[in-house]
């Protein structure tokens, strides 16, 4: 799973973990496509990078959970039964009460930022991005101003106006800002010492004020399309998808309309309704568009030269009208269920957890029901209280649902006929009544997470 989990991990660097009630509050949600408990887009993020530099904590290969409580962040290792450590309190920052960290102003995210092959967090805080490097013990170490920039005084950064991602920019493995301000994009490196450095305005587009790009219209994401191993710049603006390539020297290219569709006018897709998400369908290294529209889920494989081909109605389902599927109700993820290098849809409707194969040809199979639970009847799962990720928790390579429910985490293990196992309770906190952990106050990460 080496190749895809590139492009995944760069693809999830848009992917925000859920927050805000409002519909239409984020561009990509991140459990993907959670609305979010407040008006704010909280682009609290599985995040990463290129080849993988959204690692677990402890370097095993196995995800992790981190949960920033209320005494700061816990972790939860994961364990090859598919279970997890009960939670240590890693680092006493980050949290709601330990640090006064807040959702709706203070983005956290987890990626690799010097190198060293282990998750670290990042957190953009008051003054600036914060950052803990992750220990083999599973622990941080105490947060360090990082580059006095992104934050909420330092720079007047607003969840609601500027996202803040992590990707490997300049191809080097190590996890860089990525900053879309009122000017452009800005990026800051990330070092060897886990610091970063001062931003550089690397697009002068993409932002609040050039471009006109809104959180509740405009999803800004980071993939690799073209295959050279550096994220990229994927904005679905008013006519379309843009796309800036990353280059070597941490900036990006002038935005290229590289297809006509996923637009606000271009096909009338709306963040509310149309979740967009990148990910590599057929297997080619190369970040493809997959569209949740009206009528299915369409997809448009990445091109060498940076474009998209034009949207193909990949599975007649998953959509708005095509099975109502509802962001408010239905998150829908995508990553490699059954071990092929080809990403797959994973659904959580109704009735369970559904899922499409990933083809060679860039379409998917026909859902199956792969798992009657975690779903808005079966298990009574809400998206505004029970946050569900994909990750390779025990190290087999294929994905796993970590569902977050009342009693704490489940884990349903991922199949290679592409089902999952029924659910375990893997460890018994984290959960809405297990720990009163709530989506609006304490995000819930996956370190490894194959979203």
């Amino acid at each position: 799973m080496k190749h895809l989990n590139s492009i995944r991990l760069l693809a999830a660097a848009s992917t925000t973990a859920a927050l805000s009630v409002t519909l239409g509050g984020a561009p990509a949600f991140s459990d993907v496509d959670q609305p979010t408990i407040s008006t704010h887009s909280i682009e609290q993020g599985d995040l990463a990078s290129s080849p993988s530099l959204r690692r677990d904590v402890n370097g095993d290969g196995r995800a992790d959970i981190v949960g920033f409580g209320n005494d700061g962040a816990y972790v939860s290792l994961g364990q090859s039964n598919s279970t997890f450590t009960q939670p240590v309190l890693a680092v006493n920052n980050y949290g709601y009460n330990a640090g006064g960290w807040r959702v709706e102003r203070h983005p956290r995210h987890l990626a690799d930022v010097n190198g060293d092959g282990r998750a670290d967090i990042v957190g953009f805080g008051n003054d600036g991005a914060y950052v803990s490097r992750g220990r083999t013990n599973g622990t941080f170490t105490q947060p360090v101003l990082a580059v006095n920039n992104y934050g909420y005084n330092a720079g007047g950064w607003r969840v609601d106006q500027h996202p803040r991602l992590l990707a490997d920019v300049n191809g080097d493995d190590r996890a860089d800002i990525v900053g879309f301000g009122n000017d452009g994009a800005y990026v800051s490196l990330g070092r060897s010492n886990g610091t970063f450095t001062q931003p550089v305005l690397a697009v002068n587009n993409y932002g609040y004020n050039a471009g006109g790009w809104r959180v509740e219209r405009h999803p800004r994401h980071l993939a690799d399309v073209n295959g050279d191993d550096r994220a990229d710049i994927v904005g679905f603006g008013n006519d379309g998808a843009y796309v800036s390539l990353g280059q070597s020297n941490g900036t990006f290219t002038q935005p290229v309309l590289a297809v006509n569709n996923y637009g606000y006018n271009a096909g009338g897709w709306r963040v509310e309704r149309h979740p967009r998400h990148l990910a590599d369908v057929n297997g080619d290294g190369r970040a493809d568009i997959v569209g949740f529209g009206n009528d299915g889920a369409y997809v448009s494989r990445g091109r060498s030269n940076g474009t998209f081909t034009q949207p193909v109605l990949a599975v007649n389902n998953y959509g708005y009208n095509a099975g109502g599927w509802r962001v408010e109700r239905h998150p829908r993820h995508l990553a490699d269920v059954n071990g092929d290098d080809r990403a797959d849809i994973v659904g959580f409707g109704n009735d369970g957890a559904y899922v499409s194969l990933g083809q060679s040809n860039g379409t998917f199979t026909q859902p199956v029901l792969a798992v009657n639970n975690y779903g808005y009847n079966a298990g009574g799962w809400r998206v505004e209280r029970h946050p569900r990720h994909l990750a390779d928790v025990n190290g087999d390579d294929r994905a796993d649902i970590v569902g977050f429910g009342n009693d704490g985490a489940y884990v349903s293990r991922g199949r290679s006929n592409g089902t999952f196992t029924q659910p375990v309770l893997a460890v018994n906190n984290y959960g809405y009544n297990a720990g009163g952990w709530r989506v609006d106050q304490h995000p819930r990460l996956l370190a490894g997470d194959t979203d």
